[in-house]
């Protein structure tokens, strides 16, 4: 990405700053009575042992539900945004409505899933009891209404300053010395997000190119052989989609770059790439393998030329 300086755009035009946080019920509580059991069975300090047990268990389907969504909801969340200031992270503003639109469902899959395992509690304690015995504790078990205020989503955005309207009571040397201290943080913070940028980026390239030149290897320790997944293919689609709300600066180069992921490389087929041969393909054997094998140089020559566009736009060496 190139880093321009803040005097030339107005990043306060073309980003956004978002947050989104969640929060889980504890399932571990710490017992007292059995901490102090313990700590005289062995002889040991009740400060330096902790017998926890829990009051729900993880691996109910419900939980683990709520743990997945969870899960996807960070991962959306890392996968379309920026690195900037903890908490915070930054999106182009051209892709804050997608990024909210896909965060707001989460939130309600979320909220949905979390409102469930409150109404199936009396199965869930129940479960819990079983499970342990003379140890179960009833008044360990929080209420209903305190279980579920512990499952969250919170969604939270924020402009960045626009310094160009600061009014302070310092003279004009003072605040220009906090603007530039300012922009001069600023101008740091677009270094690391282009950095992630690049960094994300052209491992999943070499990630692609690799799994095409190195097509049909005898993997080390097995008789298999290297393959083509297509799993390959959709993550090309994602950073396609992705990459153009990291360019927060506008760069064109890198809103070309993106396009031409698209372009070249989420049009591919995997099942071609691989020379699978599907019902009615009247070619022979060694015709589709040698087809298959045109395209995979084809599709990594494509992804190398890209890599290096992609590096010239980082101002790194290109790669051979």
């Amino acid at each position: 990405m190139t880093i321009k300086t803040a005097d030339k755009y107005d990043l306060r035009q073309r980003a956004i700053l978002v947050r989104v946080s969640t929060s889980m019920f504890g399932t571990q509580k710490k017992d007292r009575d059995a901490t102090n059991a313990t700590a005289d069975q062995y002889g040991a300090a009740a400060d330096q042992v902790a017998v926890t047990k829990s009051i729900i268990n993880r691996k109910n389907p419900l939980f683990k539900k709520i743990d997945k969504i969870k899960g996807l909801i960070r991962n959306s969340h890392l996968a379309t945004t920026g690195v900037w200031d903890e908490p915070y992270r930054v999106i182009r503003t051209a892709k804050y409505s997608a990024w909210r639109s896909v965060m707001d469902e989460l939130k309600i899959d979320f909220d949905e899933a979390a409102d469930d395992l409150v109404k199936a509690l009396p199965d869930i304690i129940a479960e819990a009891q079983g499970n342990l015995g003379a140890l179960y504790d009833a008044s360990l078990i929080p209420s209903a209404e305190e279980i579920r205020a512990a499952f969250s989503v919170e969604i939270d955005t924020e402009v960045l300053p626009d310094r160009g309207n600061m009014i302070l009571d310092l003279d004009k040397a003072q605040v220009d010395g906090i603007v530039a201290a300012a922009n001069a943080k600023d101008q740091q913070r677009l270094k690391t997000l282009g950095e992630e940028t690049h960094a994300t980026v052209r491992k999943e390239l070499e990630t692609l190119i690799e799994a095409l030149r190195s097509f049909g290897d005898e993997l080390p320790d097995t008789k298999r052989t290297r393959t083509f997944r297509d799993s390959l293919v959709k993550r090309m689609a994602a950073l396609a989609d992705t990459l153009p709300g990291l360019n927060v600066t506008g760069d064109p180069a890198l809103d070309k770059l993106a396009k031409d992921i698209a372009a070249k490389l989420t049009v591919i087929n995997a099942a071609e790439l691989r020379g699978d041969k599907v019902k009615g393909d009247n070619r022979s054997k060694e015709r589709v393998e040698a087809e298959a094998a045109s395209k995979r140089e084809e599709t990594a020559d494509a992804a190398a030329e890209i890599l290096n566009d992609l590096d010239g736009i980082f101002g790194d060496q290109k790669v051979a």
